[in-house]
């Protein structure tokens, strides 16, 4: 066989593996106070490298290696749970992880980027949960612990576990497996980066000198946090020192060392100076977060030196670009002054009469002799954020004239306009032979694109007609509206539908549309014009004329509004908003027969709008109090039974799960007869309050009736609903209900859980189940959860039956 085969590869590399995850795993190593309590499990952080680095398929290995080492490190019977299922599942749990980050989120195994890091956290830790959780059960099965002490055994297990996956595994991702796979030519699937910095030929001795200084500062951090700490934690929190200053100066390359220095140095320190049974809890938490710390910071200071050698290398091709473009580029500073010229804009200087010594420091906005003089007020436009495109006319030194097609964009750096970006190119040729087309063909252009402009606006009032009538709400009305007025107005840059909801004071802006927002986003009677007088209202942003209270400041254009009016009152405001007039009507500007025509179009489709809104607002409210219940505004009992049937067979045809929670105030008379009814309506209210908060946006809150209420969980297993009701049942304890400053005392509910499908196929039968649950908890003493699934109490507050 082909020594160079991958199989002889992966079996020595898997025979390397085996041998050193037994020696990581030895108590001597992890240091072990009894089963399942371990400072840290430096073996883990070899597989998640192994894992992460060459191919999630070594979880085969993995589970064998764990299943061997609690063999002979630990005697651990071969059959035994944490022998047979315990690996199997730790293995499993780790190899998913790996999988996710390889497959789907594709990092970069050497981490230099924080997004990489931040998903490897997050990964790796959740599969690290899994595995405690996995593992624990396993040594609780085995009779290792008792069941008294799975959390706390849970706490070490998982610190143990995420403090090599942070302080070891990335150690090993960086700088000994791009090695491995060089070595025996295995390739990585993780995206490749730039190294973090150049290679040097020598070391420099500040570099040296600070290396060791770093090293010294970890000694003397690791020996006051433990040979000074009296069993406190008072030191500890210098051992980020160290950390941070390595990961700032040398990267995640240099992180990952420090990481894995401090966490050895501590697991040694441990054996010398024994913590508290509390301070060892502590001490892996510690571990764990200044390993998570160092990560971040270096893989941030590695991303922006990246980022930084990329820009570099960006601006050499950058210039490169400008210097041989056949167009005139020019690149202008924040303050509008030339910073660079390229050959072609000279050329165009010398065409235009002028001598060519426009350099960076002689060419300006102020210099009258230069193209850029034409394009100032252009330019001002691009230091402001825009994009503009446009053409210009020169006036040569001769009296000849040049038409010049001016690109310009901003210069945008971290969201903040540094400059401009100006291309020119010389069309003169072109632009005459248009304009002598553009004479003979503009009389009757013009009178065909009236015509076409009056159809297209009369096929798109009908359109919106049509549109209205296949509305089901208001806000769907108003999605019409925004788009509708957009095709019939294409002169507005902008404009906004206001809308009166509950107050009939104060209309609120409910869809904005365009590029720019010069209306505030309340309006009241006094504020606009238009309300006032019951008709249209022309507003100039320039300060001629009568404008509207709620226009802000803007430094050209027009903005016209129109009253929505329906059944004698004003339902709302039609806001719109020109760009300048000069841009509007080409010379003319924005003429009276212009005006005149977009507001008969205005006040056509705010005519149209009053219509449908007073349509819908009464449909809305019929509604709603159809299926809500006026006392608690919570869904009613018609509407829990058509929406338990529909989410039934949604979740049959999606094979998801769905859960039903009933509740039933416990003792619920005894408020009515002892405060009064208003009282008893008080908590009911306080409850209806609580449940909006309490649940999800698309859990259903019903009130059945009387004191009882329902909930319906999409998407929600038996144990989620067990656990999301048993947290209601306490926060209810917690309400401190007070009606007319009388205290009414503590509220306890009891509640019924049962889930689709493994409780019923129908929407009756969860129900009936459901209800046999909640008065299961109300025979059980009241104040308790049960659920349609054991047979045995699960605790005093929780129940189960069949």
């Amino acid at each position: 066989m082909n020594p160079r085969s991958p199989v002889i590869r992966h079996a020595f590399l898997s025979i390397a593996f085996l041998l050193s995850f037994l020696l990581l795993a030895r108590p001597e190593v992890i240091v072990i106070s009894r089963l399942g309590y371990v400072a840290w499990y430096p073996a883990i952080g070899l597989a998640i490298a192994m894992l992460l680095g060459l191919s999630p398929w070594y979880a085969l290995l993995f589970g064998f290696a764990t299943a061997l080492a609690g063999f002979l490190n630990y005697s651990q019977p071969i059959i035994s749970y944490g022998e047979t299922f315990g690996a199997l599942g730790v293995a499993l749990c780790y190899g998913s992880a790996a999988h996710v980050l390889r497959g789907p989120l594709k990092i970069d195994t050497e981490l230099r980027h924080r997004s990489d890091v931040m998903k490897y956290l997050l990964v790796t830790m959740s599969g690290a949960m899994g595995a405690t959780i996995i593992g624990v059960l396993c040594l609780v099965g085995d009779r290792s612990i008792s069941w008294n002490e799975f959390y706390v055994s849970a706490t070490h297990w998982f610190l143990g576990d995420t403090v090599p996956i942070l302080g070891i595994a990335p150690f090993l991702l960086i700088h000994v497996f791009p090695r491995v796979r060089k070595r025996f030519s295995l390739q990585s699937s993780s995206p490749q980066a730039p190294v973090d910095k150049p290679g040097k030929s020598h070391i420099e001795f500040g570099e040296l000198l600070e290396t060791v200084a770093q090293a010294a500062t970890l000694v003397a951090v690791v020996w006051l946090m433990f040979a000074q700490t009296s069993s406190n934690l008072s030191f500890f929190y210098i051992g980020f020192i160290p950390i941070i200053w390595i990961a700032m100066r040398r990267g995640i390359r240099g992180a990952v060392v420090g990481v894995l220095a401090l966490n050895s140095g501590v697991a040694i320190a441990i054996r010398f100076f024994p913590p508290t049974v509390a301070l060892f809890g502590k001490t892996g938490l510690f571990m764990m977060v200044v390993s998570a710390t160092g990560l971040l910071v270096g893989s941030g200071l590695t991303e922006r030196d990246c980022i930084a050698r990329d820009l570099d290398k960006q601006t050499t091709y950058l210039k490169a670009l400008i210097q041989s473009s056949p167009f005139g580029i020019v690149v202008l500073d924040r303050k509008g002054r030339v910073e660079v010229v390229n050959p072609a804009f000279q050329k165009l200087l010398l065409q235009a009469g002028r001598d060519t010594d426009c350099t960076e420091t002689t060419c300006s906005l102020r210099c009258a002799s230069c193209p850029l003089a034409s394009s100032s007020e252009m330019i001002r436009g691009v230091l402001e954020n825009q994009r503009l495109q446009k053409t210009v006319r020169y006036q040569c030194g001769d009296g000849r004239f040049l038409d010049l097609a001016v690109h310009a964009v901003p210069l945008t750096i971290e969201n903040q306009v540094r400059g401009a970006y100006m291309i020119y190119q010389d069309i003169s040729e072109h632009v005459r032979a248009s304009e002598v087309e553009r004479s003979h063909s503009e009389s009757l252009s013009n009178l065909v694109t009236e015509l076409q402009r009056r159809d297209h606006e009369r096929a798109l009032l009908n359109e919106m007609k049509d549109l209205f009538g296949c509305c089901s709400t208001p806000s769907e009305a108003a999605n019409v509206v925004a788009d509708s007025v957009q095709k019939l107005f294409p002169q507005s840059r902008s404009g906004d539908l206001y809308v009166f909801q509950s107050s009939r004071n104060v209309a609120e802006a409910t869809i904005h549309w365009g590029s720019s927002n010069s209306s505030t986003q309340l309006l009241t009677f006094d504020s606009c014009w238009c309300l006032r007088r019951g008709q249209h209202h022309w507003s100039q942003h320039s300060g001629s004329g009568i404008k509207c209270d709620h226009l802000t400041e803007s430094p050209t254009g027009t903005s016209l509004c129109v009253p929505i009016m329906g059944q004698g009152h004003a339902l709302g405001v039609l806001h719109l908003e020109f760009p300048p007039e000069m841009e509007l009507g080409a010379c003319s500007g924005l003429t009276e027969n212009m005006r005149s025509s977009l507001q008969v179009l205005a006040s056509s489709v705010a005519g149209q709008t009053a219509m449908v809104f007073s349509s819908l607002n009464l449909r809305q409210r019929l509604q709603e109090q159809s299926i809500r219940d006026p006392l608690t505004d919570l869904f009613n009992r018609r509407f829990m039974d058509e929406s338990l049937e529909t989410e039934v067979l949604r979740a049959a045809r999606n094979s998801r799960p769905l859960s039903l929670i009933l509740i039933d105030i416990d003792h619920f008379k005894r408020f009515n007869d002892t405060f009064g009814h208003d009282a008893g309506d008080h908590v009911l209210q306080s409850l209806a309050d609580l449940f909006r908060k309490f649940f999800r946006a698309s859990d259903v809150c019903c009130r059945l009736g009387g004191e009882e209420f329902a909930i319906i969980l999409p998407d929600s297993s038996l144990q989620n609903a067990v656990v999301r009701a048993t947290s209601l049942r306490t926060e209810v304890k917690r309400l401190d209900l007070i009606y007319e400053n009388q205290k009414l005392g503590s509220v306890t509910v009891s509640i019924g859980v049962a889930a689709f499908p493994e409780h019923g196929s129908s929407a009756s039968a969860l129900l009936k189940i459901a209800d046999r649950c909640l008065y299961q908890s109300k025979a059980s003493g009241r104040d308790v959860v049960t659920a349609a699934a054991k047979c045995a109490l699960s605790s005093p507050q929780a129940s189960s039956i069949l």
